[in-house]
């Protein structure tokens, strides 16, 4: 009789928790309980009366309880929004539930399509198919084969965020999806969520982890006092939820995951992300330019972004106010333009960042000295950026490009 092995693991499975971990910061034993739930899913031992996966995301604002359903679609499905969102927020009054449902036929709105109707729960997966993303569409995979695309059947993912700021009726009304995978529309429709994954988000507790959180005692002075603070939050998160929400309802999830609050080096990670999202979106403008953010500057954008109750939406904040509005300014007064690199410092003497250019190439000649341009001198650390794509080649060929076919005055520098 053989003995099976813990550590072999499905290669797709693998590539699944990689990705998340790597969009999702600071967020390990959230993204380890999400995987063995995917496993359970492509493996195809779910129980085939419910939904594929009912979770519940749980923990302090900005941690990345929403962020990790985009990761998911993205995953999946190849698009980080292709997934149905239900903010809860605008179904706080009992009579919004019809913008879900939709109203029988005859009355006001009989005409329109609710949000939970089957051909919008499935769109994304057809899309996907279409497009042939995510890991949903590869050819021979465990997924693929669960969902093949000559089948009626479409995998979905439907978002419940905040779900704590919606009318109990709301609550109700998924104790019935939640537990039989079904739900009829004002029109008599059944929708099927038994190929769903569910997700529910909820700052439930929101004061009593703030409590916690606004302790002096506790920041990031050593391991054991971040132990001991996720464990403070996560308790005062159960305790909340449970007052809140009934039991039934609380009883229904396969699974609660309750997020723990960031570190000093996680938000060195979202940093990284965030000035890489910039980078991308300065190639894509107009008059394209390359960027570089300094160690001292990320030192300083990460003092003044740092909020342990607040997550990583003050340091999002500090970033637009301090990197992309300066930059923004720039451009409106021609003072960068297309090929400029642009590297921003910090000034211990003025104690703000300062923005310098090394201007791009002027004429034809000028950008012929400069190269060959070799492959190793488009490395992913040039630029600060955490995944280079190789976007800096990309934008001196075109250069190259329309320089040689227009002879027009363009550039672009390393």
């Amino acid at each position: 009789m053989k003995t099976l092995r813990k550590e072999i693991r499905n290669e797709q499975l693998v590539r699944f928790a990689t990705h998340m971990n790597k969009t999702v910061i600071g967020q390990p034993q959230a993204i380890d309980r999400l995987s063995d739930s995917f496993s359970r899913l492509i493996a195809g031992v779910h129980d085939p009366e419910r939904p594929l996966l009912t979770m519940m995301f749980m923990g302090p604002t900005g941690v990345g309880k929403t962020e990790t359903v985009r990761a998911l679609a993205e995953t999946i499905f190849g698009n980080k929004r292709a997934f149905t969102r239900v903010n809860c927020q605008e179904y706080s009054a009992h009579y919004n539930i019809s913008k879900l449902l939709g109203s029988p036929p005859g009355y006001v709105g009989g005409e329109i399509r609710p949000l939970l109707a089957q051909e919008n729960l499935d769109r994304h997966h057809k899309k996907a198919l279409e497009k042939q993303s995510g890991l949903v569409s590869e050819s021979g995979s465990k997924l693929n084969r669960l969902f093949p695309p000559d089948s009626e059947r479409y995998l979905n993912i439907v978002l419940f965020d905040e779900i704590e700021k919606a009318h109990p009726k709301l609550w109700n009304l998924l104790l019935g999806i939640l537990e039989d995978g079904t739900v009829v529309l004002g029109n008599n429709e059944e929708v099927d969520f038994r190929q769903s994954i569910i997700i529910l988000t909820t700052n439930v507790g929101s004061e009593a982890m703030g409590a916690h959180l606004g302790q002096t005692n506790i920041g990031f002075s050593s391991g054991m006092d971040n132990e001991r603070m996720d464990r403070d939050v996560e308790e005062a998160a159960l305790r909340a939820a449970k007052k809140v929400f009934p039991f039934e309802f609380l009883n229904r999830f396969d699974d609660i995951i309750t997020y723990h609050t960031l570190k000093e080096e996680h938000l060195y990670s979202i940093l990284d992300i965030l000035i890489g999202q910039i980078h991308q979106r300065s190639l894509m403008c107009s008059e394209p330019f390359l960027l570089e953010i300094t160690d001292e500057a990320k030192a300083h954008l990460v003092a003044a972004g740092k909020d342990i109750q607040y997550g990583a939406r003050p340091l999002k904040r500090v970033v637009e106010k301090e990197i992309v509005t300066p930059i923004s300014h720039y451009i409106c007064s021609d003072q960068i333009r297309k090929g400029d690199l642009i590297t921003v410092d910090y000034s211990e003497q003025d104690g703000e960042l300062v923005f310098r250019k090394e201007t791009g190439v002027t004429s034809w000649e000028e950008l012929e000295s400069l190269g060959p341009f070799p492959a190793d001198q488009w490395s992913k650390d040039d630029l600060g950026v955490k995944d280079d794509g190789g976007e800096k080649k990309e934008l001196v060929e075109e250069i190259t490009q329309v320089v040689a076919t227009a002879g027009c005055m363009t550039g672009a520098d390393d």
